[in-house]
């Protein structure tokens, strides 16, 4: 067991501000006792997009749950069953403590998304910028839909190509009804993941298939907001 996990312990409440003030953060979380995280990114307006979705009584997995702040959101809400998974120690280290010093009871686990299928099915499921920063980004959406009983909510990247082509040979013909997204998607350069697939849209809602039924909200704070609801 690394070091920092055997350091999971209950702060009294000036161990538990020095320990705050001391860690590095990415999101900027509100705690209790007017305690706050001194993240590099305001999330507020995701808050807000989630505010909207029903998660009481509900399960959820928060996919790339960083230090934990949509997993505690969901759990305030309601939530009676929350698990988040990360790549990143460090972060799932900063979510197991904050857990336990805020007594949420969130199960944070060490895990890429390759491994969503062996934690089972989930009412909802949240994977907030994760898809776009993963080499293989048409396996992680089929992970998030196998893993979705009822609702998968989805901040990812999509292509925006400036030509669209088809597989059909007519596809130059307005006058007939042929998809020219059938086949569009754009490789882009990321820097952890390397070359990395950015989908169209409609092969995002192929993946998901006809059982779901596809909600886009447009721009995020990064990337673009996708709902797929099961029918």
């Amino acid at each position: 067991m690394d070091e920092q996990f055997k350091k999971i312990v209950k702060l009294n409440n000036k161990e538990y501000k020095s320990w705050i003030e001391n860690q590095e953060w990415y999101q900027t979380i509100n705690l209790n006792n007017g305690l706050k995280t001194s993240g590099k990114f305001n999330t507020l307006s995701r808050l807000n997009w989630l505010n909207k979705f029903n998660f009481s009584k509900k399960t959820v997995l928060d996919i790339g749950c960083n230090s934990g702040q949509y997993s505690f959101f969901a759990k305030k809400a309601g939530a009676k069953k929350v698990m988040g998974i990360d790549v990143n120690e460090k972060r799932i280290y900063q979510a197991k403590m904050l857990a336990l010093n805020e007594e949420l009871d969130v199960d944070f686990n060490i895990a890429g998304i390759e491994k969503v299928p062996t934690y089972g099915k989930f009412d909802v499921v949240i994977c907030i910028a994760v898809v776009t920063e993963v080499e293989n980004v048409l396996g992680a959406l089929r992970a998030i839909r196998d893993a979705t009983i009822k609702t998968a909510i989805i901040e990812m990247d999509l292509a925006r190509p400036l030509l669209y082509l088809s597989s059909h040979k007519h596809w130059w013909k307005k006058d007939l009804n042929v998809s020219r997204l059938s086949r569009v998607a754009e490789m882009h350069r990321h820097k952890h993941a390397g070359w990395v697939i950015h989908p169209s849209l409609e092969m995002v809602c192929e993946i998901f298939g006809k059982e779901f039924e596809m909600s886009f909200f447009g721009k995020g704070l990064r990337y673009f907001k996708i709902v797929f609801n099961r029918k």
